[in-house]
């Protein structure tokens, strides 16, 4: 059975869950702008099938089997973004409503504004977002008279006030897909910014992750493209020279307990090679478990 992630329990209602520890929900949304391969509405169901590849169980005594792990399905499939925003974030509203931990398959990044409309209605107080990505998503138009792609909905997100600037943690930004505008609105708002570069600076990333382990209820948005496309090939937006597998790994087991809300986005199962990249995404979400 490839329907539902491996060790989960596969559910078409959480009314009558009872000890809940997480949900996941799939999001196959393509923001569709002309720009980018799309593909990334594929991903939910390629994670799921790539999950049935491993066992669920690691060294570790904690794993997904120890855990209480339901799959509610996804949202319906090409929506436009304002039905998308309302299907997710009333999936993610009921989640939460749950006391369980909100896991999102998208999706390209754009569907995190649905995530973000979600934790605010359900009044979840997040005290930190940690925005994983090669890029900044930042742009206030992107192409020219589009507000709500991927390339704009962390501008969207904080429009809203759903999250203060000041509370945006970046990791993993690099390369040459980056505004300059984008770079002002950092500057400007006093954001938090660890690059791909300072990652590897051991000094300079303990600190900031000590500084994000002071938050205790942290929305955690990881776009695959923050790994270097040897380990992702299947990427809409590919940047070379990001991050390791081992390296996002070790990240999340780092924050996890932390982690109120988990959302995986921008694989692109259209352009991966033997189903290496929706393995990996498989594979964040084992880790999370093994820590959480």
């Amino acid at each position: 059975m490839t329907d539902s992630f491996y060790g989960t329990f596969k559910v078409t209602e959480i009314a009558s869950a009872v000890d809940v520890d997480a949900i996941i929900v799939g999001a196959p949304f393509d923001d569709k702008i002309g720009i980018y391969q799309e593909g990334s509405a594929l991903a939910p169901q390629a994670i799921r099938k790539a999950s049935q590849f491993f066992a669920g169980q690691s060294l570790r005594k904690q794993s997904i089997h120890q855990l209480n792990v339901l799959d509610y399905g996804n949202i319906q499939e090409n929506l436009s973004f304002e039905k998308m925003t309302e299907e997710l974030s009333a999936k993610v509203s009921e989640i939460l409503a749950k006391k369980a931990r909100p896991i999102i398959l998208g999706g390209d990044h754009a569907i995190a504004f649905g995530t973000a409309k979600g934790l605010a209605d359900a009044k979840e107080k997040i005290d930190a977002l940690i925005w994983v990505d090669a890029h900044l998503d930042l742009m206030n138009e992107y192409p020219e008279g589009k507000e709500n792609t991927r390339a704009t909905i962390l501008r969207r997100i904080i429009d809203k006030k759903w999250i203060k600037p000041e509370q945006v943690y970046f990791i993993g930004p690099r390369g040459h897909n980056i505004g300059w505008e984008e770079v002002e609105f950092i500057q400007k708002n006093n954001m938090n910014l660890l690059s791909t570069k300072d990652f590897q600076d051991k000094k300079k990333y303990q600190e900031f992750l000590n500084a994000i382990l002071k938050h205790k209820n942290i929305y955690m948005s990881v776009d695959l493209d923050v790994l270097d496309p040897a380990f992702m090939p299947g990427l809409s937006v590919p940047e070379p020279g990001g991050f390791t597998t081992r390296e996002l790994f070790s990240l999340i087991n780092e924050v996890a307990k932390n982690i109120r809300c988990l959302e995986i986005v921008e694989l692109n199962p259209k352009l991966d090679l033997n189903e290496l990249s929706a393995k990996v995404a498989a594979k964040v979400i084992y880790e999370f478990f093994d820590y959480m």
